[in-house]
C-alpha cells in the first residue's frame, strides 16, 4: 500500500482506533468490512410442528438460505460438511435432520473438548426435548446417571467428544451395544481434526462403522477446502453447504511489528477499559506475550491446552464475567466456548479464514468489532504480505491429514482386534507383519492382543503422541512437553516461560524423562542450535512437477548442540555451546527433492547456502497454502542440493503432504518473497531468507543463489536424487 493511500486512511479511521493508527509501525492495510445477509430470510413452516415450536421458543423464527439446503440435503440422505461463520446456526443446521434420523436408531454428535459439548449441551437438549426424545452429554464430567441412559440405550442423543467414544468402544460392551443402533453421525469444528488428531479420528469413525451403517454431518467455520478435507477424513462423498454472513461491522487491520511484543504491550495500555483476546500460534509466542504484559503491571493470563481444566475454566469464568480483561491464548479460544463479549482480538498471522474464526469471539453484543493482524517486520511470509495484503484474502485454512501415520495405525489397529472379533484379512496387511513380528498380535481363527499390545494401548494418547518429559522445579511437577518439542526447549540452560514464570533448565533427562528446572529472571529467552539428519525409510508417492519429488517415511534425529541467548527487546545475542549434545531420533513423513545447481559465485559457501536458503524461504511460504509453515515442519538442505521437508510430530501429520501437492504454488511464492525483499545482503535477512526455526543460526544463506535455483525450478531445470546415500546413516554434511 502506498504512502498516499495510508495518509488518506489515517484521515478516515475512526476515532476509536487511535491508539492503533497513532504508531510508529506502518499500518499495511485498513478496512471495515460492513454486516451483510445478517437477518435470516427462510420461513421454518417446513419442518414438523414441534420443531417449528421448539426453534420458535428459542426466538428462531427463520432459518438461513445455507441451513434450509443442508437440512433438505441430510434429509435425502446425503453426506453434508457445512461451513459458516461463528454464531450463524450451524448447529441448528445438522441438528434438525439428526433429530428426524433419531427414529430410526441413535445419534452421536462429536466435539473436540468436553466445554464445547457442556456449551452445546442445553440448546440441542432443548430441541431433542422438543419432539420427545432424550439427549445426554457423555464425557469424564458426565454424572452417573447421564452414564447409564447411554449404556441402557435409554439415550437417543449423545454429546461426546472422540476420546470417550475411543475407550467405551474398546473397553464397554454396553457401549458397543448403543454403538450397533447408530443412525447418525455429526462432526462439530471440523476444522480441529487436522494432523494426529485427525489421523485417529479417520480410524475412530472406521470403527463404528463396524458397528453401524450411519450418515454423517461435518461443521466448520474456518475450512477452505472442507469438502475434499471431509472426503479424505473419512473417505465417504460430501456435499459443501456454505454460509456467508456477517453481523456486525468489523475493523480489519494489518499492522506491520518491529517488536510483536512492543507492539501488543502498547495497544493493551491504550485500551485498558476494553475486553482483549490476544491468540498467538505457539505455546513460547503465548507464554512470552503474556510474560512481557504482566511485568507491564497489566493483569493477564494464558489459556493454552497444557493448562489444567481448573486453571483454564477459571480464565474463561473470569474472562466471562469481565474480571480479567486480557487473555493471551493458543488456538483453544478459536472454537465456541462462551467466554462473553469481546471488543478486540489481536492475531499472530495465520490464514484468513482462521482470523475470521479468531475474530468472530468479538463483537457479540453488536458492537463494532476489532480485528489487528501482526506482521513480524523480520519474517518472510510477513514481508510477502506487506507487498501484496490484498492476497491475504486469498490465504487458505486447509484441513490436512497423514493417514499413514504407524504409531495411529498401530494404536487403532490393535483397537479394532479388541473391540470385535477381527480376522487377518480385516487388516492393513503391512501393518498386521508388523503387530505380529513385534509381539503385539497373536494369529488364530481370530486375531488377539497380547499383554504387550494391551500395554501399548494404555500408554497412548489420541491428542499426542511421543513420551513426555516432566518439568520439576525444587520438587514440584509444573507439566510436562511432549517429545520432540521438548529436546528444543529443555535441554540444559535453556530460558523457557510457563505458567507466567520464567525458569532454567538445569538438567534433561531423556532416560527417565524429565528435566530440572529452577527459577530464573531478566528479560533473556534462548534458541536452540541444533543438527537434524535424515534417514529416508520408505518411499510411498513422486512426483514429476514441478520438481522430481517423492513423500517418504523418514527417520529424523535431532542433535540440539548448543544454544543461542538474546534479550527479547534488543538486538543483544550470544552463542552458547552445550558440553555434551542431547539427541533424539524418530519417523515421521516428509518430501525430498534436489536442487538444479545455479552458476558458481566466488562467495563462501555459496552452494551449501543457496540449497540452505531455499530450503527456509520454501518453508516459510508455504504458511500461506497450509496455515502451518515452520511451526510444524522442519527442514534439512546439504551442500549437494537434496532438500528435505517433514512433519514435526512423531509419525506424521499430513503438513508436508499438503505442501507437496502444493509445490509448484509455494515455489512460485518463495520467488515473490525473495524479489521483493530489497535487502542487499548476500545471506539475504530476516523479511526473505532467515528462520526463527533455524537450528543453524541462519548460516550459511545466499539469497541469489536462492533465487536462481527457484527461477530454474520454475522454468522446467530437473535434477533426480540419490535416495540410496539415505537410506542408511551417511557422514554428510547438513542444514536445518
Amino acid at each position: 500500500m502506498r504512502d498516499r493511500n495510508l495518509e488518506l486512511l489515517k484521515r478516515n479511521y475512526k476515532e476509536f482506533l487511535k491508539p492503533i493508527f497513532d504508531c510508529n509501525d506502518p499500518i499495511v492495510f485498513y478496512d471495515v468490512f460492513q454486516p451483510f445477509d445478517e437477518v435470516p430470510t427462510e420461513p421454518i413452516g417446513f419442518l414438523p410442528i414441534a420443531l417449528q415450536k421448539a426453534l420458535k421458543s428459542r426466538g428462531i423464527e427463520k432459518l438461513y438460505p445455507f441451513q434450509k439446503k443442508a437440512i433438505e440435503l441430510l434429509r435425502n440422505g446425503k453426506n453434508v460438511v457445512i461451513t459458516a461463520p461463528t454464531g450463524f446456526g450451524k448447529t441448528e443446521a445438522f441438528t434438525i435432520p439428526m433429530l428426524e434420523r433419531v427414529s430410526e436408531g441413535k445419534a452421536i454428535v462429536f466435539y473436540p473438548t468436553k466445554a464445547l459439548a457442556k456449551d452445546q449441551e442445553l440448546k440441542i437438549k432443548h430441541y431433542a426435548e422438543g419432539v420427545g426424545l432424550k439427549a445426554v452429554r457423555f464425557d469424564g464430567d458426565s454424572t452417573p446417571e447421564e452414564r447409564r441412559a447411554v449404556f441402557s440405550g435409554s439415550a437417543d442423543i449423545v454429546l461426546t467428544n472422540p476420546d470417550m467414544v475411543d475407550f467405551h468402544l474398546r473397553n464397554t460392551p454396553a457401549f458397543r451395544s448403543f454403538a450397533r443402533q447408530i443412525a447418525f453421525v455429526a462432526v462439530d469444528e471440523l476444522h480441529v481434526y487436522t494432523g494426529f488428531f485427525g489421523s485417529n479420528m479417520h480410524y475412530l469413525i472406521k470403527r463404528l462403522s463396524r458397528f453401524a451403517d450411519f450418515q454423517l454431518a461435518c461443521a466448520s467455520a474456518t475450512l477452505s477446502n472442507a469438502k475434499e478435507f471431509a472426503e479424505e477424513l473419512f473417505e465417504r462423498e460430501f456435499i459443501h453447504v456454505h454460509g456467508e454472513h456477517r453481523k456486525t461491522p468489523l475493523n480489519f487491520i494489518m499492522r506491520e511489528c518491529g517488536s510483536v511484543y512492543s507492539a501488543i504491550l502498547d495497544i493493551v495500555r491504550s485500551y485498558l477499559h476494553k475486553k482483549i483476546l490476544i491468540f498467538g500460534n505457539s505455546y513460547k509466542t503465548v507464554e512470552t506475550i503474556n510474560w512481557v504484559i504482566r511485568k507491564a503491571g497489566i493483569n493477564s493470563a494464558v489459556h493454552k491446552s497444557g493448562l489444567t481444566k481448573d486453571a483454564r475454566d477459571n480464565v474463561e469464568k473470569e474472562f466471562r464475567n469481565g474480571k480479567l480483561k486480557v487473555v493471551v491464548a493458543t488456538p483453544t479460544l478459536e472454537l465456541g466456548i462462551d467466554i462473553g463479549d469481546v471488543d478486540i482480538v489481536l492475531s499472530e498471522i495465520v490464514p484468513y479464514a482462521q482470523f475470521l474464526q479468531r475474530i468472530g469471539r468479538a463483537g457479540r453484543r453488536g458492537q463494532e468489532s476489532i480485528g489487528v493482524l501482526l506482521l513480524r517486520s523480520d519474517d518472510p511470509i510477513s514481508s510477502f504480505y506487506k507487498s501484496n495484503p490484498k492476497d491475504y484474502f486469498l490465504n487458505e485454512a486447509n484441513g490436512y491429514v497423514e493417514k499413514r501415520n504407524e504409531e495411529v495405525m498401530k494404536f487403532q489397529t490393535l483397537s479394532m482386534i479388541v473391540e470385535k472379533p477381527t480376522k487377518a484379512e480385516e487388516i492393513d496387511r503391512e501393518m498386521l507383519s508388523y503387530l505380529i513380528s513385534e509381539g503385539y498380535v497373536k494369529l488364530g481363527n481370530y486375531l488377539s492382543v497380547t499383554e504387550k499390545g494391551y500395554s501399548f494401548i494404555r500408554s497412548f494418547s489420541m491428542r499426542g503422541i511421543g513420551d513426555r518429559v516432566k518439568m520439576i522445579c525444587e520438587g514440584k511437577d509444573l507439566g510436562e512437553r511432549v517429545l520432540p518439542i521438548a529436546i528444543k526447549e529443555l535441554y540444559p540452560n535453556a530460558l523457557i516461560i510457563h505458567d507466567g514464570r520464567k525458569y532454567r533448565s538445569k538438567s534433561l533427562n531423556l532416560a527417565e524423562l524429565y528435566a530440572e528446572l529452577e527459577p530464573a529472571k531478566g528479560e533473556e529467552i534462548t534458541d536452540p542450535l541444533y543438527n537434524s539428519t535424515p534417514r529416508i525409510i520408505q518411499i510411498e508417492e513422486s512426483i514429476k512437477e514441478p520438481v522430481n519429488a517423492s513423500y517418504m517415511t523418514l527417520e529424523v534425529t535431532i542433535s540440539v548442540y548448543g544454544y543461542i541467548k538474546r534479550d527479547l527487546f534488543k538486538e543483544k545475542k550470544s552463542v552458547h555451546y552445550l558440553d555434551e549434545p542431547v539427541e533424539y531420533s524418530y519417523r515421521t513423513k516428509g518430501f525430498v527433492f534436489s536442487c538444479p545447481f545455479p552458476e558458481f559465485e566466488e562467495q563462501e559457501d555459496f552452494f551449501a547456502g543457496s540449497f540452505h536458503a531455499v530450503e527456509h524461504v520454501l518453508i516459510e511460504s508455504s504458511n500461506a497454502l497450509t496455515g502451518g509453515g515452520s511451526r510444524e515442519m522442519g527442514g534439512i538442505s546439504t551442500p549437494e542440493g537434496d532438500i528435505f521437508v517433514y512433519d514435526a510430530t512423531i509419525g506424521g501429520n499430513g503438513l508436508s503432504k499438503l505442501l507437496f501437492r502444493k509445490l509448484k504454488r509455494g515455489f512460485e511464492i518463495a520467488l515473490q518473497i525473495l524479489e521483493n525483499c530489497d535487502c542487499k545482503r548476500v545471506d539475504g535477512c530476516p523479511r526473505c531468507t532467515y528462520s526463527y526455526q533455524c537450528g543453524n543460526n541462519n548460516k550459511p544463506l545466499n539469497k541469489n543463489g536462492a533465487k536462481e535455483v527457484i527461477k530454474l525450478i520454475i522454468s522446467g531445470e530437473r535434477r533426480e536424487t540419490n535416495w540410496e546415500k539415505y537410506m542408511e546413516s551417511a557422514d554428510f554434511r547438513y542444514f536445518p
